[in-house]
């Protein structure tokens, strides 16, 4: 008799700009000690030497997906995604009214096991070419928990210090697993 491998838990952060996911996400990379997929829109922006345009969304969705992929092919029970497809999606719709229709059919086939919504109670950090102001912010906390929502995915609610979402975030995190995972 074999036994099935544990599934991989695929933890998301997510969230509006500015709102503490890289950080967390490092956090709990640490804690766990486990992999972690980037950004890819933060670095393929900082590639490019000008403002993102409708025509690079396909480029960072297909780059978001591979740097996501690569991270779980790394993960022993658990890895941290620092946003995700669906972020790609909010995005693309949000800035420039372009639906992602295949990026939303295949979402609930990725397997993702809890998302972690940061919520935008922290300070605003500029981050150049990344990041259109603080206003859009709450615009775009309402649109993320509107699509968690559309979508049925699991998502837990992360506020206030990074002490305090960090706390927050492993007590989901150990909860969605249904036992305290390694770290």
């Amino acid at each position: 008799m074999t036994t099935e491998a544990p599934k991989t838990k695929r933890i998301v952060l997510t969230g509006a700009e500015s709102t503490g996911k890289s950080t967390l996400a490092k956090s709990l990379s640490e804690y766990y000690r486990a992999p972690w997929s980037r950004e890819f829109a933060r670095e393929y922006v900082h590639s490019l030497g000008r403002e993102l345009q409708a025509k690079d969304i396909e480029t960072i969705a297909q780059g978001q997906l591979a740097l996501e992929d690569a991270a779980v092919n790394k993960a022993q029970g658990i890895v941290l995604h620092d946003t995700n497809i669906l972020s790609t999606i909010v995005y693309a719709d949000y800035y420039f009214g372009e639906a992602l229709d295949w990026a939303t059919s295949i979402l609930p086939e990725r397997g993702y096991s809890l998302y972690l919504l940061c919520s935008p109670d922290i300070p605003w950090v500029a981050d150049p070419g990344q990041r259109a102001s603080s206003n859009a912010r709450n615009s775009l906390h309402q649109l993320f928990t509107a699509r968690i929502k559309k979508y049925d995915l699991p998502y837990q609610q992360i506020s206030g210090s990074h002490e305090s979402r960090l706390s927050q975030a492993i007590q989901a995190i150990d909860c969605c697993s249904g036992t305290k995972l390694n770290h």
